[in-house]
């Protein structure tokens, strides 16, 4: 699950970037895959400004696509990152862009999970997995944030006073009245949604 496979990098051709820290305006491949949906670079920049310092945190990036949000992530500090997709295409184009920035396999920094999510979670649970900020940006569609939030639930992986932060659909706001970690902040960009949650 962890290592890179063969894919050779052949440079951007979607336009995207990192916008801040160590690999500040390298480029990122975003691929044809129209399953993929790029974060544009101003919902990136107030989902990170959200969220704040990263520090040394350990990030999950959940239904990571191009690994765009958890690149950012290590840009920006973070201490390990754990990217999660279960479609070829997306896992090619993670390992293909962290080796654009010289981030090979092996790295201590880096691991790669080709699951869906649930099976990640869980799997994550079990070997005692714990993460500061778990970030998630799953397909838009109607239901979806409540159903990543019943993941967590069922799969709790977030630290004490951890942050998940979800972009979804603007259209797409409920969530279960019982999810335990309270809304803390929510922006909304167009069609897209910024959520934030606690746990306290």
């Amino acid at each position: 699950m962890n290592d890179w496979g063969g894919v050779g990098s052949s440079g951007s051709d979607g336009g995207m970037r990192i916008i801040a820290g160590t690999y500040r305006s390298r480029p990122l491949k975003a691929g044809k895959d129209q399953r993929v949906r790029p974060t544009s670079d101003k919902v990136k920049g107030a989902l990170f400004n959200m969220i704040g310092s990263l520090g040394e945190n350990r990030v999950l990036d959940l239904y990571a696509g191009t690994g765009s949000l958890g690149i950012e992530a290590l840009s920006r500090g973070a201490g390990f990152v754990t990217f999660v997709d279960e479609h070829p295409g997306s896992l090619a184009l993670i390992r293909d862009n962290l080796d654009s920035l010289d981030v090979v396999a092996g790295d201590p920094r880096v691991r790669i999970i080709g699951e869906d999510v649930l099976g990640a979670c869980q799997r994550l649970q079990r070997e005692g997995g714990i993460f500061d900020v778990i970030l998630a940006d799953p397909p838009y569609g109607p239901g979806v944030l409540s159903r990543v939030l019943e993941i967590l639930k069922i799969a709790p992986i977030l630290e004490r006073n951890g942050i998940l932060a979800v972009e979804h659909s603007a259209k797409d706001v409920e969530f279960p009245p019982d999810f335990p970690w309270p809304l803390v902040r929510q922006r909304m960009y167009g069609d897209t949604a910024l959520t934030l949650f606690k746990k306290g």
